[in-house]
């Protein structure tokens, strides 16, 4: 059974990259309403300023009077040679000219920003850019560069960002960037790069960003970051990469994210990030990674963010995370964890999320998560708990939700969830539970979700909720319920949302409904209701009804009566976006009030029954 959530809209924003990370500027997302080859007028001190080049637009900042030319897909198979001499901004993207001639921009001496994306270019001559002193934002993404020379950029000394990424590079010169002392992005992404010359970052000084993702590199070399001192942020993602080995990362004192995902990494080398004090988020995830070595994330002091999932680590020792003492978030799901020993997560005071879903977990014990003081979710989707160890989570007082969905559970016992007084979220969805022992949730006296959707619930009394004060959400859809005594319901006095839908009810009390004072939302669809509702609360929302057996006699009047005053109640249909596979697909969901009785109007929705039908009612 699908189930949906409302439908929201996004905008969607564009960025620009800055000349310099601490200082914003922004440029036209779009071409402002100029006029193409406008003709000359006067200036401020009299002068006449320069025509545009032809085919192009361009246009003045009103602040700094910087001159900015426009000739983005205009088709264009050489590059003009008409450009103003004063241009400060070039847009040429999307054009067509498979190469640059040396004297495609010479004379631009004032150019600082060229954008040359996004078109047919294979070849640029050596001297393309000399005499472009003042540039220092270039942009060479998306077109066919197989190679460049290694003299393309000594004109360009105060170049600060450059990006190459999504051409077909195979290799790069050695000094394809020297001199480039002020460069502070460099993306390199998604090209056919094997291998990188040893020394071919070394002047890159001020370097803060170096992308790499989505090429062939299959290994590093030891001496290859050396020389990037204020280097922040390194993508290694979707490469070769089999192993890590020590030392390579030794000179990044200052990075703060390595992205190592989506390689072939069999191995991380114990001590392969030491000296990265630094270092605020690490991602290994999607490799082939079956152990972790005792002392693999040893210094890492600052790291707040781990991500190993979808991996083949099969243990974990106890002390192998001992050093990540200010780690926030941990990813371990989508492994072959089979059991968790006791201390294993030693040392992670500090972490808020950890994540072992996936794992088909089967053992853990009391103690397992001991000193996780500062934990609020824990993750344990997809393991393989018939029952949970009693006090499993015995000491992690800030715990704020736990996922047990599709955990094999056929049980909840009274042991599982004591001294979790702040626990908001508790998701036991799709498991085999036929059974909640009483006082189960006694002490989840904050609880406000409770999910037990698709399990084996034949029946519920008064002692399966007892505790629940404050819970808001109450989902058993998907079970097996055939009988809701009315006293079930009694210690839910704050619920708002309760959702019965897809299970066997054959009748429900008038009273059980009023018992809940603050119930906004009621689904009862898909059971085997015969009789409807006699009233309903004014303070019910939306009530989902199809799905069962009506009888429509004289008994249906007063509820007839009702949604016909009151149609937003229970609404003919609702649009809503769909969940799971398809979460982007736009969905109408019915809400037929279909009769089963009396013959005469079998099969009609109650909306449509004319009144003449209760005329002796």
């Amino acid at each position: 059974m699908n189930h949906f959530v409302p439908l929201l809209l996004y905008t969607l924003v564009t960025s620009v990259v800055l000349a310099d990370p601490n200082k914003k500027e922004s440029r036209p997302s779009q071409e402002p309403r100029l006029l193409v080859d406008p003709k000359p007028s006067e200036e401020p001190n009299g002068q006449k300023s320069e025509p545009c080049s032809k085919g192009c637009t361009c246009s003045q900042d009103d602040y700094s009077l910087e001159l900015n030319v426009y000739c983005s897909t205009r088709n264009f198979t050489e590059v003009p040679s008409d450009f103003p001499l004063s241009t400060h901004s070039l847009w040429l993207d999307g054009n067509l000219f498979s190469n640059l001639a040396a004297a495609a921009f010479e004379k631009l001496s004032n150019l600082e920003f060229l954008n040359l994306q996004s078109g047919l270019l294979v070849s640029l001559d050596g001297h393309v850019f000399r005499g472009l002193n003042s540039l220092a934002h270039l942009h060479l993404e998306r077109n066919n560069i197989r190679s460049l020379p290694g003299i393309v950029f000594q004109g360009t000394p105060n170049l600060a960002s450059l990006s190459l990424n999504n051409n077909q590079l195979s290799r790069i010169d050695d000094k394809l960037f020297a001199g480039l002392s002020h460069m502070w992005l460099l993306n390199l992404g998604w090209n056919s790069l094997s291998v990188l010359p040893e020394m071919g970052f070394q002047d890159l000084h001020g370097l803060r960003e170096l992308v790499l993702a989505g090429n062939r590199l299959a290994y590093l070399q030891p001496q290859l970051f050396q020389g990037l001192t204020e280097l922040k942020e390194l993508d290694l993602t979707g490469n070769y990469l089999k192993v890590i080995k020590a030392n390579v990362f030794l000179k990044l004192p200052k990075l703060q994210k390595l992205y190592l995902a989506e390689n072939q990494i069999v191995t991380v080398a114990p001590r392969a990030f030491v000296g990265m004090k630094s270092l605020r988020w690490l991602d290994l995830s999607r490799n082939r990674l079956s152990a972790l070595h005792d002392e693999t994330f040893l210094g890492l002091y600052s790291l707040h963010v781990l991500r190993l999932s979808n991996n083949s680590i099969g243990s974990l020792r106890p002390g192998t995370f001992r050093d990540l003492q200010y780690l926030e978030e941990l990813c371990l799901c989508h492994n072959q964890i089979r059991a968790l020993g006791v201390k294993v997560f030693e040392g992670l005071g500090h972490l808020e999320v950890l994540n072992l879903g996936n794992n088909r977990l089967q053992e853990a014990r009391m103690g397992t998560f001991i000193g996780l003081n500062h934990l609020a979710v824990i993750k344990l989707t997809g393991s393989c708990f018939h029952s949970l160890p009693d006090q499993i989570f015995k000491g992690l007082s800030k715990l704020h939700s736990i996922h047990l969905d599709r955990s094999c559970l056929t049980k909840v016992s009274a042991q599982s969830f004591i001294g979790l007084t702040g626990l908001r979220r508790l998701f036991l969805q799709h498991n085999n539970i036929s059974m909640v022992e009483r006082q189960s949730f006694v002490e989840l006296q904050g609880l406000q979700q409770l999910d037990l959707r698709y399990n084996q619930l034949t029946s519920i009394n008064s002692h399966t909720f007892h505790g629940l004060k404050n819970l808001d959400y109450l989902l058993l859809s998907g079970n097996l319920i055939h009988n809701l005594p009315a006293e079930a319901l009694l210690p839910l006095q704050h619920l708002s949302w309760l959702d019965l839908s897809g299970n066997r009810l054959e009748f429900i009390l008038n009273v059980t409904i009023y018992m809940l004072p603050r119930l906004r939302y009621l689904n009862l669809k898909d059971n085997v209701l015969v009789n409807l509702p006699a009233s309903i609360p004014n303070s019910l929302d939306q009530l989902w009804l199809s799905g069962n057996n009506w009888k429509c006699d004289c008994s249906a009047k007063p509820f007839r009566d009702f949604f016909l005053q009151k149609p937003q109640v229970v609404p003919l249909q609702v649009e809503m976006l769909g969940e799971g596979e398809e979460p982007h697909t736009l969905v109408t969901i019915y809400n037929n009030i279909t009769c089963a009785s009396p013959p005469s109007v079998s099969g009609l929705d109650l909306r449509n029954i004319g009144s003449e039908h209760f005329r002796d009612c």
